[in-house]
């Protein structure tokens, strides 16, 4: 994954792409369980303190915790990223291959997106849709990403990279 990341920083240094650094807030929380039922006690004091009677519910969503909702999470947002006609690298699993010249790193919950600044509004589209669908923190432009440090020139140019 480290490799991957270096070389698509390279590239963003060498012909002056973009790159923009997004987190996706609470994740886990945003796919639907489909292919399960999935019960659970409400946690203790819910509604009335120790006191309250057992309550069972389903859930309908993922949380943090489930053991599937990485699976779920990684499902949704894989779904996503092929509804905008991204190919997935086989290579690498979250590593997406262009779509109108954007490329798309997948690591947990964070989402580099490196592309040409004669692609910047498909990458201001995809960045609004995904808005849409998830709460998306637009960390942009990336200064650091997997503990790797990012410099530019006053100009937006990547200068280079290194360990922070």
């Amino acid at each position: 994954m480290l490799t991957t990341v270096r070389y698509l920083i390279s590239m963003v240094g060498q012909h002056g792409w973009t790159i923009n650094y997004l987190d996706v807030v609470t994740a886990f929380l945003n796919p639907e369980i489909d292919d399960d039922d999935v019960y659970m006690t409400l946690p203790e004091g819910w509604p009335d303190g120790p006191k309250a009677p057992t309550i069972i519910v389903q859930l309908k969503k993922a949380l943090y915790g489930l053991k599937q909702a990485p699976r779920l999470w990684y499902n949704d947002i894989n779904i996503f990223f092929l509804s905008f006609k991204f190919t997935l690298s086989q290579a690498h699993t979250n590593y997406y291959l262009p779509s109108d010249g954007i490329l798309m790193l997948l690591y947990i919950d964070d989402i580099s997106m490196l592309y040409p600044i004669d692609v910047t509004k498909a990458g201001i589209e995809v960045k609004a849709r995904l808005s849409e669908k998830y709460k998306i923190t637009n960390l942009s432009p990336a200064r650091q990403f997997l503990g790797i440090e990012i410099h530019f020139k006053q100009n937006g140019n990547c200068t280079g990279i290194s360990r922070g």
